[in-house]
């Protein structure tokens, strides 16, 4: 178990860059220390003019880089938009475009319209839509323009969705279930009862964590998963969840939280029923207040972070810009943070 456990341990600062069949290394474009990035930010209904870019960026010229968020009311998401914007102004020949769906599909299918017509150079798309906004990563595609999906759920190799995008940037979401499994196995010392807060469970997010936790846990016959209900990512929910989880069950050992806010308000629950010494709790996504809860000694003992940086996603989509090719997998890094390493990585990140 401790070899496994130092092997998780052993991922933090290793990126690697995937095909759907193997392996390769992702390259870094050469960048100005100058910061005179131009931005823009526009909403659905900021549509323009300009034609849709179907020709790559030439030499010396701005590049135009679109950014569809899907929500803007997370951490997460938060902190993607933010490290995009930073990274954008490290180059001296982007212009970059945010649009921000408000959790909508149709918003956000409107929003990646806005940036075709635009003249975007490529497009970047975070979406939690699933299924639904595959039309407009095929508008895109239609428009010859190239398409970086990045933290959000994508279609495989049997849909068609799969040939309208150019590479999918993020965290292997499966690997964090497995290294949650992991981690309660440990924490449990091999055996309790566990309850699952889970996302939006149609999400690929939220499935793609079940998945890994399900596909580990059988090698650790004595976690006993009693009770799973979703809390659709949200804090408020998630207490609700929890609280009537804790009237149900007096058996409790361990909490699995497909994200942080939604282990936050299950900590508040258990806060509240005065039994934070009896209860663990493991999450996902690495944001600040949970980390500081870690650092606290308090029963929330590992967040699992589910990478927001966006410089392999920007160098992507400049490159695709620029003609070249990219792997069609790029893997982030995730770290698990505990309490023995809370105060490095919080240094290092808020």
């Amino acid at each position: 178990m401790k070899k496994k456990i130092a092997a998780l341990l052993a991922m933090t600062g290793l990126i690697a860059s995937l095909t759907a069949c193997g392996g390769g290394s992702a390259s870094s474009a050469s960048k100005s220390a100058s910061s005179s990035a131009s931005t823009s930010v526009a909403s659905s209904s900021d549509s323009k003019d300009a034609s849709a870019s179907t020709e790559t960026a030439k030499s010396g010229e701005k590049v135009k880089i679109g950014f569809s968020q899907c929500v803007m009311n997370h951490p997460f998401r938060i902190a993607m938009v933010d490290s995009f914007k930073k990274v954008c102004e490290s180059y001296d020949d982007i212009e970059l475009v945010v649009v921000e769906g408000d959790g909508d599909v149709q918003t956000e299918i409107t929003n990646i319209e806005s940036l075709i017509q635009q003249g975007c150079d490529a497009i970047i798309v975070s979406s939690l839509s699933g299924t639904s906004i595959y039309p407009a990563y095929k508008e895109v595609h239609d428009a010859g323009i190239p398409l970086v999906i990045a933290a959000s759920g994508c279609a495989d190799e049997s849909e068609d969705a799969y040939n309208y995008y150019d590479t999918f940037v993020s965290t292997d979401e499966v690997e964090m279930g497995v290294a949650a499994a992991d981690y309660a196995d440990e924490l449990l010392d091999g055996e309790g009862n566990v309850v699952m807060i889970r996302g939006v469970v149609e999400s690929t997010n939220s499935l793609n964590r079940y998945v890994g936790w399900n596909q580990e846990a059988p090698n650790y016959p004595g976690l006993n998963v009693i009770a799973e209900q979703a809390a659709d990512w949200i804090r408020l929910t998630a207490n609700e969840v929890m609280a009537n989880l804790l009237q149900a069950n007096d058996d409790i050992d361990l909490v699995y939280s497909e994200n942080d806010e939604m282990a936050l308000g299950a900590y508040e629950a258990i806060k509240d029923a005065g039994i934070e010494d009896e209860i663990q709790i493991i999450s996902m996504d690495g944001q600040q207040d949970a980390c500081e809860a870690i650092k606290e000694g308090s029963s929330f003992k590992v967040t699992i972070t589910n990478n927001s940086t966006m410089d392999e996603a920007v160098l992507a989509a400049y490159k695709l810009a620029h003609g070249e090719s990219v792997e069609k997998r790029i893997v982030l890094p995730y770290e698990i943070v505990t309490e023995d390493n809370v105060d490095d990585y919080m240094a290092r990140n808020f």
